[in-house]
């Protein structure tokens, strides 16, 4: 064999281990301590859903309005096969997260990645803390990850079969009918579609228009059913009024997220240069070379920047415009993927082989701080530490039930409003995870009411002399916390139960009057 041949059959070879050590690291890191936390609210919440029959299923997740039904449905199913360990609930969204491995590398192939780009991009998104915690979350931001996956490689094969494609398309059709039905910003992955179409080959725009239409047709039921529930509350604000108005901060956050946010503003902004810089010159190389000579690599950087920017830049405006905006971080989960493709093609591009290998290190070296750092506080530490997605709620349930020695009831529960960076939470996730474990342990005596705030309680039926308040205390609040207010206006409190994390903490308080 030819020494050129040997060498080339070598570095493929080795390619092919690093790629596969990539994938190793990438499934060992979906199940890093997948049981070490009970579920949360939005997990809670649910399983409330999911536990009934059918039909009240499908009357709690159309009440709810804020999502579509098909996780729920596989979650039942789910169930059905195998239990409701904390495990194999776990293991759920875990394989769906391990899945997307194949649409990835099917995708890099259909754009023509080489096998280090592939790697590169793979250890990004293994280790980063934001897809490794929707990796195991009991939600539908993994299953709605991988089908966005699938869409985008079903996609370019559409695009780029000279002619008619209509095996693609059929099978295109059918995975974004189960992305819109997994999350309503699937219809965002279909508007990137039409948009890129209408760019690149507008000839094919009657082909996938009929996609679009049979998309509508079949969506229509659900949407008509969502709509009518909407209009019978009086609109979206009851649902979704806790999501705040995005700010421009909140997109650099949000990129600030994939790239794996390290703490300081200085250091996440030396981030946001790291990963940003190649983006800028890469596009610079094809304005200043010109688009005809490199046709494949401009279509390249257009699909991957088209997906990773613009549906960030819609939804910021469209919030600002509507009176209830419709931006949180997990929703943009499914264009994660596609923004660190387009930073590893972009490090690529980069001529001099020193400076490049010195930028892929610098990048690896960051993203492997941020996600240790990640495993080690979870996710929501930087993002919003109110939310108690590590919370350990069932032994707070144990707890207040063997605490509770009123053997009657009912007693009433507040869990009340705490307000962080603009998000309003605590109430509601409190509420869900308390509702669900209470349920488990077939606890009938307590029922939960909504306070707006500890000062609604002081004004409460003087007829109820003992009830709990649940509540987030966090850090650096220059407010006094209710279990003070409450105590200062004449009630007794009895020992709290509480559940630190970081410098946050949950508690949970019986209260009397004296």
């Amino acid at each position: 064999m030819p020494r050129a041949r040997r060498e080339t059959s070598l570095a493929t070879s080795l390619s092919l281990l690093i790629l596969s050590l990539v994938v190793i690291l990438f499934v060992a890191l979906r199940f890093w301590m997948i049981t070490s936390f009970s579920l949360w609210g939005g997990e809670a919440f649910t399983m409330i859903g999911v536990k009934q029959d059918w039909r009240g299923m499908f009357s709690y997740i159309i009440a709810d309005i804020v999502h579509p039904p098909l996780f729920y449905i596989l979650l039942k199913l789910w169930i059905l096969l195998g239990g409701e360990s904390l495990f194999w609930l776990k293991l759920l969204p875990v394989l769906t997260g391990i899945g997307l491995v194949v649409p990835f590398y099917l995708l890099g192939r259909e754009l023509d990645f080489h096998l280090p780009e592939m790697s590169l991009a793979l250890f990004l998104m293994g280790v980063n803390g934001y897809l490794i915690h929707y990796a195991q979350e009991l939600r539908m931001y993994s299953l709605f990850t991988f089908l966005a996956m699938c869409s985008f490689w079903l996609f370019m094969r559409f695009f780029q079969t000279p002619g008619k494609a209509t095996g693609a398309l059929l099978w295109l059709t059918f995975v974004n009918l189960l992305a819109i039905y997994a999350h309503y910003y699937g219809w965002v992955v279909v508007g990137m579609e039409l948009l890129f179409l209408l760019i690149w080959k507008p000839r094919k725009l009657v082909e996938f228009g009929l996609s679009v239409a049979v998309l509508v047709l079949a969506f229509a039921p659900w949407a008509y059913a969502v709509i009518w529930e909407a209009q019978s509350i009086g609109g979206l604000e009851r649902n979704l009024d806790w999501i705040p108005q995005p700010h421009f901060e909140d997109v650099l956050r949000l990129y600030r997220t994939f790239n794996g946010p390290m703490g300081s503003r200085y250091a996440n902004l030396m981030g946001l240069l790291l990963f940003g810089l190649p983006l800028l010159f890469w596009g610079w190389q094809l304005v200043r070379v010109g688009f005809k000579d490199r046709k494949d690599e401009l279509v390249r950087f257009s699909w991957l920047a088209l997906l990773a920017f613009v549906p960030v830049i819609a939804l910021f405006l469209i919030s600002q415009r509507m009176a209830q905006a419709i931006w949180i971080d997990r929703y943009f989960i499914f264009i994660a993927i596609p923004y660190m493709l387009l930073v590893t093609t972009a490090v690529y591009q980069i001529k001099r082989p020193w400076l490049r290998n010195l930028w892929i290190a610098a990048i690896v070296i960051w993203s492997v701080l941020a996600g240790a750092n990640d495993l080690r506080t979870n996710r929501m530490a930087w993002e919003a530490p109110q939310m108690g997605s590590r919370i350990d709620w069932e032994s707070l349930t144990e707890q207040m039930i063997s605490s509770e020695s009123d053997p009657s009831g009912p007693i009433n529960i507040y869990t009340l409003t705490t307000i962080s960076k603009g998000l309003r939470t605590g109430d509601w996730a409190s509420s869900a995870s308390l509702d669900y474990f209470l349920d488990s342990y077939g606890e009938d005596r307590f029922r939960f009411v909504y306070a707006k705030d500890v000062h609604t309680l002081l004004n409460r039926p003087s007829s109820e002399d003992h009830f709990w308040i649940v509540f987030f205390d966090l850090a650096q609040s220059p407010e006094p916390s209710p279990a003070v207010i409450l105590k200062n206006n004449g009630y007794y409190l009895g020992d709290a139960i509480t559940f630190q994390h970081l410098h946050n903490k949950v508690v949970l308080v019986p209260v009397w009057r004296k």
